[in-house]
């Protein structure tokens, strides 16, 4: 469908929702409209370089603005759209990879700009139950730790779409969910992609009000395949997951918490990756004040491979060709400060520092390659813009 007939298509949708809610609903109703806007201005810079990743600079912006219509107390439909821009760009494929991974098969056009629908029907069981189908909920990477989720995906992206659940408890949080990334027809020439992933912490709150404890459980698994009889390409099934403990202490403005984790990644019927499996063993310390946060972290990991993380983490290079790493460990420093002055608006700046220990690898052809200890740092600057404009109450 051409690119203008669909942003009429989606233009007369929201202006038929909105004469629907004010011609045909009364003050009295249960039902309520309002504008919201969610827009994020970005400007990233990984310095990185050597032989694990290149370096890489994310300058742009996305805005999403959206029609949310209450239908009920509990039920409520988002209609908008999600606009991506990077600055400089004139062209983009026809969806959006991330930076150090290639692009999903079904990218082989370009448009002038790269603008999607934004489509959700939310529904709360109780307060501490919901189901959402159409765009996911997607604001803190759903909670995952760096070697399982890219947080810069949450800007630089499409916006995920499918199936998700959200639980609330006194002793549990969870988020399950489905992100159908890549749809096949009957003749399509490439093959479905959908990721499965489950964010939960069990938690415990000792005698102690300031303290609690918790048990993290994440995992995040990738099938790549389908029954088209059009594609003669092999299933690709691949997962990550992690476990352990965490502790978080509070006292008035300051915080901190230790979170120590198990890693596991597996891959079956396929060989994207040169290793079936591997593992890793990470513990991050963290400590907040007001505004500003500190975390420093520890990570060793043997055969691992981020299907959506960082690839900081992975034991497979994205900058040499055939390149792996026979241990991979690294130290991070992470600093940020957030400046909340305004109601609907948040500047936040970040630093992060990277230092691998040093390695030996594996290249075919050249044998085993040995370096040193390397540095290596990124910073960037966030302003959030959410401002919301009631039109039915």
């Amino acid at each position: 469908m051409p690119r203008n007939k669909t942003l009429r298509i989606l233009t007369c949708a929201l202006v038929f929702i909105f004469q629907l809610s004010i011609f045909n609903l009364s003050a009295q109703d249960s039902c309520r409209l309002q504008l919201a806007v969610e827009n994020h201005h970005f400007f990233r810079n990984n310095e990185y370089g050597g032989e694990h990743l290149d370096g890489y600079t994310l300058p742009g912006f996305y805005l999403r603005p959206r029609l949310e219509w209450q239908v009920e107390p509990r039920v409520k439909l988002s209609l908008g759209a999600h606009w991506l821009h990077y600055w400089g760009a004139r062209r983009y494929p026809s969806a959006m990879g991330y930076a150090t991974r290639p692009l999903p098969e079904a990218s082989d056009t370009a448009t002038a700009v790269h603008l999607l629908p934004w489509v959700q029907a939310r529904v709360d069981f109780s307060p501490t139950a919901s189901l959402i189908l159409g765009s996911l909920e997607n604001r803190n990477g759903h909670g995952l730790p760096m070697p399982l989720y890219e947080r810069e995906l949450q800007y630089a992206a499409d916006p995920e779409a499918g199936v998700q659940l959200l639980l609330q408890r006194p002793w549990l949080e969870a988020d399950l969910w489905v992100n159908w990334h890549e749809f096949i027809f009957a003749h399509s020439n490439h093959q479905e992609r959908f990721y499965i992933g489950l964010s939960s912490r069990f938690k415990w709150q000792p005698r102690t009000p300031s303290l609690e404890l918790y048990l993290p459980l994440y995992a995040l698994a990738c099938h790549h395949g389908g029954e088209s009889l059009t594609v003669y390409l092999r299933n690709h099934h691949q997962l990550n997951c992690a476990g352990g403990l965490g502790a978080t202490y509070r006292q008035g403005d300051f915080s901190t918490g230790l979170e120590m984790l198990a890693y596991g990644y597996l891959q079956r019927k396929g060989s994207i990756h040169p290793f079936d499996r591997g593992w890793g063993l990470s513990a991050t310390l963290n400590a907040s004040y007001r505004e500003g946060s500190l975390s420093l972290g520890y990570w060793r990991g043997e055969g691992f491979v981020p299907i959506v993380g960082s690839v900081l983490y992975s034991n497979v290079s994205t900058d040499t060709e055939g390149l792996t790493f026979d241990r991979n460990q690294l130290l991070t420093l992470r600093a940020e400060y957030r400046w909340k002055q305004f109601r609907a608006c948040q500047v936040s700046l970040e630093g992060d520092l990277y230092h691998y220990l040093p390695w030996t690898g594996q290249r075919p052809g050249y044998g085993v390659v040995e370096r040193g200890g390397r540095t290596m740092y990124a910073f960037g600057i966030h302003v959030k813009l959410n401002p919301t404009l009631p039109l039915l109450r």
